[in-house]
């Protein structure tokens, strides 16, 4: 039997979360229920339960998934029961990646619809944000993005490089594109964002706790990278968390 001319080399990796802090004292979270992708495709799965650092973080579950046939990259990540430090609290977060790349194609047509944060609130009070994983969907590939940033589509959702959260300004998307070749993004912008919390470099301010930074999207030709939240803990512990985290898609090979 003859080798194929042409195979589809498979990436992808995601986690349910982990972190470090730094102050009082240092201490390394493990990431849990991580999942990656072998090269040649298939299904991978990983699952943490009632997990805890006493007064810092507790999570009652995390599922991460990881699969690859020959229509499509999938990645799934699903956490329930999130606690930080007795004041945020999180019902539910779903990551979900799909991409497809046929053979030949210029870009990847990657799509983050189905991720959402629900139930997210800090003291209690509801913390309401605005999802635009529809938009993202709707232009999945890079020269639909491009169209759509240029038409004013994405105002409020595209990150200037260089920045910790400032909007791009530049007349195209190209002018967006950090040295390592991606521009950064987020699936919820907190233009009009009604909590009472400050806005600071890009996230949400939270007084005596820390900065808390929602759908982080990564996207360049060919991958996508989504962090549904990231805790960035300050005042008298300091730290960061990640909570659903993945990446992926993949490239032909040759890839010309």
């Amino acid at each position: 039997m003859s080798e194929r001319s042409h195979y589809f080399s498979y990436s992808a990796a995601a986690s349910a979360f982990g972190g470090i802090l730094t102050d009082p004292a240092p201490l390394t979270v493990p990431t849990q229920a991580m999942a990656s992708l072998s090269p040649s495709g298939g299904y991978g799965t990983a699952t943490v339960e009632n997990f805890g650092v006493e007064n810092v973080l507790s999570v009652a579950r995390g599922t991460t998934t990881v699969q690859g046939d020959t229509k499509q990259t999938e990645i799934t990540v699903t956490l329930e029961g999130i606690t930080v430090r007795n004041r945020l609290t999180v019902d539910r977060i779903i990551l979900h990646l799909v991409a497809q790349t046929p053979l030949g194609a210029d870009e990847a047509s990657i799509s983050p619809l189905g991720s959402s944060i629900d139930g997210l609130r800090v003291d209690g009070k509801d913390i309401p944000l605005n999802c635009s994983t529809e938009i993202f969907a709707r232009y999945p590939g890079w020269a639909a993005l491009e169209q759509a940033y240029t038409a004013g589509a994405l105002q409020g959702m595209i990150i200037a490089p260089g920045s910790l959260g400032a909007m791009c300004s530049a007349s195209r998307l190209d002018g967006c594109v950090s040295r390592e070749g991606s521009v950064k993004a987020t699936i919820y912008p907190l233009a009009g964002e009604s909590s009472g919390w400050p806005i600071k470099n890009g996230g949400l301010r939270v007084k005596d706790f820390g900065t808390l930074y929602f759908g982080e999207y990564r996207i360049s030709k060919f991958s996508r990278r989504l962090t549904m939240l990231r805790v960035e803990l300050g005042c008298d512990m300091g730290g960061s968390f990640g909570f659903g985290d993945g990446s992926g898609n993949g490239q032909w090979e040759p890839p010309d």
